[in-house]
C-alpha cells in the first residue's frame, strides 16, 4: 500500500429502538412474522391515513443521542424523503434532515490501547424501508418492516482505518445495548452498517471522492470491505485514475465490492418537511427524565471492573458484551469476594449450560445469592466440581436453594475419611498393575484409581481427599 496516501471514513449505524410498535403507527415489530401480516394503511401510505409519533420510540432515541454526549435540539421536525423503489410503498421515508434530534456528540474508543475520540454528527429518527424477497424466477416486497423505528448515527469523518472503524461499531454497539435502546441483532438486521471512505495525500485539508459502502452486515465485513475499498482507491489514486462517487455493495465471497449505483446527494432525495406531521418540542422534563435512566455507561464499568475488580482486559470484555451478564457478576460480586473464581463460575459453568439449552440469558432465573451459594459449597468441599455444574443445571431456569437441591439430588460431597477409606483400599486391592504403575512414577495411574471411587459413589467422593489417601496408602505399602 502506498504509505503517502491516508483512508478517511464515516460510519451511518441503523439500530432498531427496542419497541413494542412501529414509529408512526399501531402495527407490531416481532421478528420472523409470515411476510405482510404487519402493516395496515399507516405504514404502506394508504390515501388518508395519518401517522402518530410513537413516544416510545422518541425517548429510545433521546436515550442514545444523550448517551453519545449530543446537544439535543429542542424542536425537531420529520421530513419525507423522496426516492423510488419497490420496497418503500409510500414512495418516500419519513425522516429527519434540518433539525434531527441530537448534533455534535462523541464517542471514545480504544485501539490497541491508543484512545480516540469519535465525533458525532447527528443521531436522528426515521422509519425503515421493507425488504425484497427474490425467489428463483421472481421478486417479491414484505412490508413488515416498513415503519420500524430506527435511530441513524452518523460519524464526522474521523475514522482513520478500518480497526477504527470496527472498534467504533463494537463500542457503539455496547452502548446502545447497555442503554437498553435496542438488541443491535445483525442477523436480524437490527443493527445495520453504512461506510463513506475515501483517500487523500497525509497532511491534505481536503477530502477525496467519497463512495459509500452500503448495509454490510458484520463488524468484520466492515472491517475486510473498508480494507479492500482502501487499496482499491489508493491503487486508482497512485495510477492517475479518478475515484467515482458512488454506492458499492461488499460481495463476501468474492471478497471484494461492487457497484449498486452512482450516489445521490441529499437534494436528490427533496427533503422537505412532512405535512401530517407537526413540529416536536422536546421539553426538559423529557431530558432530565432519561437522563435519569441511562445509569453507568460501558466505559465507566470497564473502568470500575479493572480497578475494584482487578479482572484482566480479556474477563472484562467478556462480561460487558451482555449486559444481564455485566448486571449479575456485579451483584454476585456484592457478596463474594474471591473474583476470579466468581468470574471463572459464570464463564464457565454457567454459560456453558446456557449454551446447552440454547436459552437466552434472559430466561436465567437462579439467583446471586443461590449462585453464589453454590461457589461456597464447592469453596467448604459439599460439592466438587462435577456435582455443582449438576446442582447449577437444576436451580438455573426456576430458582431454588442449593442446599435442598442438593441433598434431594444425593450429591453432597463426602470428605470422611474413615468412609472413604473403604472405598480406596478395595480399589488399590483390585487394580495392581495401575498401583504399580503410579509407584513408577506414572501420575495418571493415579488419576484412574481416582476415577474409579468417583465412578462407584456417584461422583459424590471428595477427590482432593482421595487423592491424599492412594499417596498416603500406596506409599506406606
Amino acid at each position: 500500500m502506498d504509505t503517502q496516501y491516508e483512508p478517511v471514513i464515516g460510519l451511518e449505524v441503523h439500530i432498531q429502538l427496542k419497541t413494542l410498535s412501529k414509529l408512526f403507527c399501531g402495527c407490531p415489530t416481532d421478528y420472523g412474522a409470515i411476510e405482510n401480516t404487519q402493516i395496515c394503511p399507516v405504514c404502506t401510505g394508504y390515501p388518508g391515513s395519518l401517522p402518530v409519533l410513537n413516544k416510545g420510540a422518541l425517548a429510545l432515541a433521546l436515550k442514545m443521542a444523550l448517551g453519545l454526549q449530543c446537544r439535543i435540539n429542542r424542536k425537531i421536525i420529520f421530513e419525507r424523503k423522496n426516492y423510488f423503489y419497490p420496497d418503500l410503498p409510500k414512495n418516500y421515508q419519513i425522516s429527519q434532515y434540518a433539525l434531527p434530534l441530537g448534533e455534535k456528540g462523541s464517542l471514545e474508543v480504544s485501539i490497541e490501547g491508543r484512545k480516540k475520540k469519535i465525533r458525532i454528527t447527528r443521531v436522528h429518527m426515521e422509519e425503515d424501508a421493507g425488504k425484497l424477497v427474490h425467489a428463483e424466477t421472481c421478486s417479491y416486497a414484505d412490508y413488515n418492516r416498513t415503519g420500524i423505528p430506527l435511530a441513524e448515527i452518523v460519524t464526522e469523518p474521523d475514522i482513520a482505518s478500518a480497526d477504527e472503524a470496527y472498534a467504533y461499531l463494537s463500542e457503539l454497539k455496547l452502548l446502545a445495548r447497555h442503554l437498553g435502546v435496542s438488541e443491535c441483532d445483525m442477523e436480524k438486521g437490527f443493527l445495520r452498517c453504512d461506510a463513506n471512505i475515501s483517500v487523500r495525500l497525509k497532511g491534505a485539508a481536503t477530502l477525496g471522492t467519497k463512495t459509500e459502502l452500503k448495509n454490510i452486515n458484520s463488524f468484520k465485513n466492515v472491517r475486510d470491505a473498508l480494507e479492500y475499498e482502501i487499496k482499491r482507491q489508493i491503487q486508482a489514486v497512485s495510477n492517475g485514475e479518478s475515484i467515482v462517487q458512488s454506492t458499492l455493495l461488499w460481495d463476501d465471497k468474492a471478497r471484494k465490492t461492487s457497484l449498486m449505483r452512482t450516489k445521490e446527494a441529499a437534494h436528490d432525495y427533496r427533503y422537505f418537511p412532512d405535512p401530517d406531521l407537526v413540529i416536536f418540542e422536546i421539553d426538559q422534563e423529557l431530558i432530565t427524565a432519561v437522563e435519569r435512566q441511562i445509569g453507568v455507561k460501558p466505559q465507566e464499568l470497564r473502568v470500575r471492573m479493572r480497578e475494584k475488580f482487578a479482572l484482566p482486559e480479556k474477563s472484562v470484555e467478556l462480561l460487558l458484551q451482555e449486559p444481564w451478564l455485566t448486571a449479575f457478576f456485579m451483584q454476585c460480586a456484592g457478596i463474594y469476594a474471591d473474583y476470579k473464581k466468581l468470574f471463572n463460575f459464570i464463564s464457565g459453568p454457567l454459560l456453558e449450560l446456557v449454551n446447552a439449552e440454547g436459552s437466552p440469558l434472559l430466561s436465567v432465573k437462579v439467583s446471586p445469592v443461590h449462585f453464589v451459594k453454590v461457589i461456597q459449597m464447592v469453596d467448604g468441599a459439599l460439592l466438587n466440581n462435577l456435582t455443582s455444574k449438576e446442582v447449577l443445571r437444576t436451580i438455573l431456569f426456576k430458582d431454588d436453594d442449593p442446599q435442598k437441591v442438593a441433598e434431594r439430588l444425593g450429591v453432597i460431597q463426602v470428605s470422611n475419611e474413615d468412609e472413604l477409606l473403604v472405598k480406596v483400599d478395595a480399589v488399590i486391592k483390585n487394580n495392581p498393575k495401575p498401583v504399580n504403575d503410579f509407584c513408577n512414577g506414572k501420575e495418571q495411574a493415579l488419576m484412574f484409581l481416582i476415577g474409579q471411587v468417583m465412578k462407584e459413589m456417584k461422583g459424590k467422593s471428595n477427590p482432593k481427599v482421595l487423592r491424599e489417601l492412594f499417596e498416603r496408602r500406596i506409599k506406606n505399602g
